[in-house]
C-alpha cells in the first residue's frame, strides 16, 4: 500500500495547498494591491506668482499686512477674576427671592423690634473698652485746646477717602459742651466703612445730605435738583459696594431744628426705625417729619430704579432708647447707635447719658488717629502738644 501524498486530490499536504514559490494566497495578493496604490496630495496653494499683481514695496511705503487677529484691548489677570465673581454674584442674587426659605416664600419678620437689655448680660456683644486711658484724656485735650488757636483752628487733620475734617469741626464737636457738626458724621460714616466692609457688615452709612434730602431741606428748585442729584449719585455708590436690596440695615443721620437722630431702615425686620434720644414718636417733632422722610426715601428709591422691596407695607418703630440731659449731646447718641445699634440683639449694652463725657474722649482720638486716616501732619501735631 502506498503512503505518498496525492496533492491533486487532497488538501492535507503538510506544507498546505499553496506550497509553490510563485502562488501567493488570495488575503496577500489583496494586501498588495493596496499597498501599491500611489497615494496623492492635494494642492492648496499655487506655487506660481501672480503677474497682475502690481502691488510693490518700498522701504518707505511697505506693502501693508493685515493681520487674521487683531488685539484690541487686554485684562489683566486680577481683572478678570474679578470680572467673573461679580458676574456669578449677579447670575446668583437673580435668582433669589426677598426671602431665603426652600418655599420662596418672604421670611416672616418678627413681632417687635427688641429693645436693649437694662443690664450687661453678655461679656462678647457689647463694645465696652474699659475705663479711658491717661494718654486718651490728654490726647482729647490737645485736640480741644489747640481748635481754638489760628492757624491751628484752620488745618485738616482728617482725611478719610476724599472727605476731610478741620481741627475747629473736630474740637468743637467733642467739647464738653460741643454739637457734633455734620462733616463729623460724615466722616464717621467713611470710617465705618473702612472698618467694617458693607460685604461683611450688611450695612449701609449715608452722608448727612441724604437726611437733608429727605427732609426737603432746600431753599430753591435748583437746590432741590442739585440735592437729588447727590441723592442718587450716594445711592449709586453704595451700590458699588453692595446692592442696597441685599443689605440687613441702612443708617441715615439726620438733623432737624438742630437735633439729631437716625433714620433706619431695616430690611431684615421690615420696618422703619427712628432713633431719637429726646424726642418720642408721638410727639410733633417727629409727627411732622416721619411721612416726610418715609416717603421720599421710597421715592428715591424708585427713582433709581432699585428692586421693588414692598417699603409701602413696613412697619415705623420708635424703640424706647435712653435719653439725654440738655441739648447738646443727640450727636453722640447717635455716633454711638450708629457703631453699635442692632434691632434684635436683647444683650447689648445701653448707652446713657453717663457715658457721654467719655464718648467725646474716644470718639475724637478714634477719628483723629484712625489708621484710615491719611492726614499725618494732624496726628503729629497733637502728639507733640499732648507731651
Amino acid at each position: 500500500m502506498s503512503h505518498t501524498w496525492d496533492r491533486a486530490t487532497t488538501c492535507y499536504s503538510p506544507k498546505g495547498k499553496w506550497d509553490s514559490e510563485n502562488d501567493e494566497s488570495p488575503t496577500h495578493k489583496h494586501k498588495k494591491r493596496y499597498s501599491t496604490t500611489t497615494i496623492l496630495g492635494k494642492r492648496l496653494f499655487s506655487d506660481e506668482l501672480d503677474e497682475n499683481d502690481e502691488q510693490e514695496g518700498t522701504k518707505h511705503q511697505p506693502i501693508p499686512v493685515f493681520p487674521d487677529v487683531q488685539i484690541l484691548g487686554e485684562r489683566s489677570f486680577n481683572g478678570s477674576c474679578s470680572s467673573m465673581v461679580n458676574t456669578a454674584d449677579n447670575l446668583y442674587n437673580t435668582k433669589l427671592s426677598l426671602g431665603t426659605s426652600s418655599s420662596g416664600k418672604e421670611n416672616l419678620r418678627p413681632k417687635r423690634i427688641t429693645h436693649p437689655s437694662k443690664w450687661l448680660s453678655s461679656p462678647y456683644d457689647h463694645n465696652e473698652r474699659g475705663p479711658l486711658q491717661a494718654h486718651e484724656i490728654e490726647l482729647h485735650r490737645g485736640i480741644v485746646l489747640l481748635s481754638k488757636v489760628e492757624p491751628h483752628r484752620s488745618k485738616v487733620v482728617v482725611l478719610i477717602d476724599k472727605t476731610t475734617l478741620f481741627l475747629g469741626q473736630l474740637g468743637d464737636s467733642f467739647g464738653a459742651t460741643g454739637h457734633v457738626e455734620a462733616y463729623v458724621f460724615n466722616v464717621f460714616c467713611r470710617m465705618l466703612f473702612r472698618d467694617n466692609h458693607p460685604r461683611r457688615s450688611k450695612t449701609h452709612y449715608f452722608f448727612t445730605t441724604l437726611g437733608d434730602y429727605f427732609l426737603q431741606n432746600w431753599k430753591s428748585e435748583e437746590g432741590r435738583r442739585e440735592m437729588k442729584r447727590k441723592a442718587l449719585r450716594s445711592f449709586n455708590g453704595a451700590g458699588k459696594a453692595l446692592p442696597l436690596h441685599e443689605s440687613d440695615r441702612i443708617f441715615f443721620p439726620s438733623v432737624h431744628a438742630e437735633h439729631w437722630f437716625l433714620f433706619v431702615v431695616d430690611i431684615i425686620a421690615r420696618k422703619f426705625v427712628f432713633l431719637d434720644s429726646y424726642y418720642e414718636g408721638n410727639t410733633p417733632f417727629h409727627i411732622g417729619i416721619r411721612d416726610l422722610m418715609i416717603n421720599n426715601f421710597i421715592k428715591t428709591w424708585e427713582d433709581f430704579n432699585l428692586r421693588g422691596m414692598g417699603f409701602r407695607k413696613f412697619g415705623v418703630e420708635y424703640p424706647n432708647m435712653p435719653k439725654q440731659i440738655g441739648s447738646d449731646a443727640c450727636g453722640i447718641f447717635a455716633l454711638n447707635w450708629m457703631q453699635t445699634w442692632a434691632s434684635r440683639n436683647p444683650l447689648q449694652r445701653q448707652f446713657t447719658m453717663n457715658d457721654v463725657a467719655d464718648a467725646r474722649v474716644r470718639f475724637a482720638v478714634d477719628i483723629l488717629f484712625s489708621i484710615h486716616n491719611r492726614e499725618d501732619q494732624g496726628k503729629k501735631l497733637i502728639k507733640n502738644f499732648a507731651w
